[in-house]
Protein backbone atom coordinates (compact mmCIF):
# COMPACT_ATOMS: atom_id res chain seq x y z
CA UNK A 1 0.00 0.00 0.00
CA UNK A 2 1.47 3.48 -0.97
CA UNK A 3 1.84 6.00 1.69
CA UNK A 4 -0.89 8.29 0.35
CA UNK A 5 -3.29 5.64 0.43
CA UNK A 6 -2.28 5.10 4.39
CA UNK A 7 -2.34 8.42 5.54
CA UNK A 8 -5.95 8.84 3.22
CA UNK A 9 -7.21 5.90 5.14
CA UNK A 10 -5.83 7.17 8.41
CA UNK A 11 -7.36 10.63 8.28
CA UNK A 12 -10.52 9.45 6.69
CA UNK A 13 -10.74 6.76 10.08
CA UNK A 14 -10.46 10.27 12.51
CA UNK A 15 -12.47 11.96 10.92
CA UNK A 16 -15.33 9.35 10.96
CA UNK A 17 -15.67 9.21 14.42
CA UNK A 18 -16.35 12.50 14.54
CA UNK A 19 -19.51 12.11 12.50
CA UNK A 20 -21.79 10.29 14.34
CA UNK A 21 -24.15 12.29 16.47
CA UNK A 22 -23.40 13.61 19.64
CA UNK A 23 -25.45 13.08 23.02
CA UNK A 24 -27.29 15.90 23.68
CA UNK A 25 -26.07 16.98 27.05
CA UNK A 26 -28.35 19.68 29.31
CA UNK A 27 -26.67 22.09 31.36
CA UNK A 28 -28.83 24.15 34.58
CA UNK A 29 -31.15 23.39 36.41
CA UNK A 30 -34.31 21.88 34.85
CA UNK A 31 -38.08 21.21 35.41
CA UNK A 32 -40.61 19.10 34.23
CA UNK A 33 -44.53 18.84 34.10
CA UNK A 34 -46.56 15.33 33.07
CA UNK A 35 -50.25 16.05 32.98
CA UNK A 36 -52.50 13.20 31.68
CA UNK A 37 -56.15 13.25 30.95
CA UNK A 38 -58.38 10.89 29.80
CA UNK A 39 -59.34 7.00 30.19
CA UNK A 40 -62.41 5.52 30.68
CA UNK A 41 -63.24 7.73 33.53
CA UNK A 42 -62.12 10.63 31.47
CA UNK A 43 -59.52 11.91 34.60
CA UNK A 44 -56.36 10.62 33.83
CA UNK A 45 -53.53 9.00 36.34
CA UNK A 46 -52.44 11.95 38.01
CA UNK A 47 -50.17 14.73 37.28
CA UNK A 48 -46.92 15.26 38.54
CA UNK A 49 -44.17 18.53 38.59
CA UNK A 50 -40.12 17.78 39.60
CA UNK A 51 -37.56 19.81 39.31
CA UNK A 52 -33.86 19.17 39.17
CA UNK A 53 -33.32 19.82 43.05
CA UNK A 54 -36.40 16.30 43.61
CA UNK A 55 -38.73 18.70 44.58
CA UNK A 56 -41.95 17.87 43.30
CA UNK A 57 -45.80 17.96 43.35
CA UNK A 58 -48.14 15.27 42.89
CA UNK A 59 -51.48 15.51 42.15
CA UNK A 60 -54.07 12.46 42.23
CA UNK A 61 -56.59 11.90 39.56
CA UNK A 62 -60.06 12.85 40.64
CA UNK A 63 -63.36 13.22 38.94
CA UNK A 64 -65.29 16.89 38.95
CA UNK A 65 -66.93 16.27 42.21
CA UNK A 66 -63.91 15.31 44.30
CA UNK A 67 -61.71 17.16 45.42
CA UNK A 68 -58.10 16.62 44.25
CA UNK A 69 -55.94 15.14 46.85
CA UNK A 70 -51.78 15.57 46.01
CA UNK A 71 -48.67 15.89 48.53
CA UNK A 72 -45.20 18.11 47.60
CA UNK A 73 -42.05 16.68 48.72
CA UNK A 74 -38.69 16.08 47.92
CA UNK A 75 -37.11 13.13 46.14
CA UNK A 76 -33.67 11.38 47.41
CA UNK A 77 -31.31 11.46 44.98
CA UNK A 78 -30.99 7.99 44.35
CA UNK A 79 -34.99 8.03 43.05
CA UNK A 80 -34.61 11.11 40.91
CA UNK A 81 -31.72 9.65 38.95
CA UNK A 82 -33.50 7.88 36.49
CA UNK A 83 -35.25 11.16 35.72
CA UNK A 84 -31.85 13.38 35.47
CA UNK A 85 -30.48 10.61 33.38
CA UNK A 86 -33.42 10.68 30.97
CA UNK A 87 -33.47 14.42 30.98
CA UNK A 88 -29.76 15.17 30.13
CA UNK A 89 -30.51 12.94 27.01
CA UNK A 90 -33.07 14.38 25.67
CA UNK A 91 -33.44 16.47 22.60
CA UNK A 92 -36.49 18.21 22.45
CA UNK A 93 -36.06 19.17 18.68
CA UNK A 94 -37.17 15.92 17.45
CA UNK A 95 -40.61 15.51 19.39
CA UNK A 96 -42.82 17.56 17.81
CA UNK A 97 -44.18 14.77 14.91
CA UNK A 98 -47.90 15.11 13.88
CA UNK A 99 -48.73 11.79 14.46
CA UNK A 100 -48.19 11.82 18.28
CA UNK A 101 -51.43 13.82 18.74
CA UNK A 102 -53.94 11.11 17.82
CA UNK A 103 -56.57 10.43 20.43
CA UNK A 104 -58.05 6.47 19.97
CA UNK A 105 -61.53 5.74 22.33
CA UNK A 106 -60.94 5.91 26.21
CA UNK A 107 -57.00 6.30 25.59
CA UNK A 108 -55.02 8.08 28.11
CA UNK A 109 -53.81 11.19 26.93
CA UNK A 110 -50.26 12.58 28.37
CA UNK A 111 -48.65 16.25 28.18
CA UNK A 112 -45.63 17.17 29.18
CA UNK A 113 -43.62 20.05 29.36
CA UNK A 114 -39.85 20.24 29.85
CA UNK A 115 -37.70 23.62 31.04
CA UNK A 116 -34.03 23.34 31.07
CA UNK A 117 -31.85 26.14 31.82
CA UNK A 118 -33.48 29.76 30.54
CA UNK A 119 -34.49 27.76 27.38
CA UNK A 120 -37.84 28.19 25.99
CA UNK A 121 -39.79 25.52 27.84
CA UNK A 122 -41.11 22.23 25.24
CA UNK A 123 -44.40 20.96 25.29
CA UNK A 124 -45.23 17.46 23.58
CA UNK A 125 -48.55 15.51 23.56
CA UNK A 126 -49.48 12.11 22.68
CA UNK A 127 -51.74 9.33 23.44
CA UNK A 128 -51.64 5.58 24.80
CA UNK A 129 -52.50 4.49 21.05
CA UNK A 130 -49.31 6.56 19.32
CA UNK A 131 -46.71 5.48 22.75
CA UNK A 132 -45.10 3.10 20.05
CA UNK A 133 -44.43 6.29 17.64
CA UNK A 134 -42.22 8.34 20.38
CA UNK A 135 -38.94 8.97 19.72
CA UNK A 136 -36.67 6.92 21.64
CA UNK A 137 -35.13 9.85 24.00
CA UNK A 138 -38.49 11.31 25.03
CA UNK A 139 -40.26 7.03 25.73
CA UNK A 140 -37.53 6.79 28.03
CA UNK A 141 -38.05 10.59 29.77
CA UNK A 142 -42.07 9.73 29.93
CA UNK A 143 -41.38 6.17 31.28
CA UNK A 144 -38.86 7.94 34.21
CA UNK A 145 -42.14 10.34 34.67
CA UNK A 146 -44.57 7.57 35.02
CA UNK A 147 -42.25 5.89 37.16
CA UNK A 148 -41.62 9.31 39.17
CA UNK A 149 -45.24 9.65 39.30
CA UNK A 150 -46.45 6.16 40.85
CA UNK A 151 -43.56 6.60 43.56
CA UNK A 152 -44.74 10.09 44.65
CA UNK A 153 -46.90 10.24 47.95
CA UNK A 154 -46.84 6.27 47.81
CA UNK A 155 -44.58 5.68 51.26
CA UNK A 156 -42.31 3.15 50.68
CA UNK A 157 -41.25 0.51 53.84
CA UNK A 158 -38.09 2.57 53.84
CA UNK A 159 -39.56 6.29 54.26
CA UNK A 160 -42.83 7.91 54.71
CA UNK A 161 -43.98 11.24 52.84
CA UNK A 162 -45.79 13.54 53.91
CA UNK A 163 -48.65 14.81 52.47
Amino acid sequence: MSHFTTLFLTLLLILSGSCGVDPVIHKGPWSLKLTTSGGFAGVGTGNISVDSEGKYKYQEPSSSQQVRKGCDSTFKPKELQALSEAVSQADPKGWNLPDLNVAAPDAFGYKLELRVGTEEPTTVQWYDNTRDKLPADLKRLSDAAIQAMKAACHPTSESSRKN
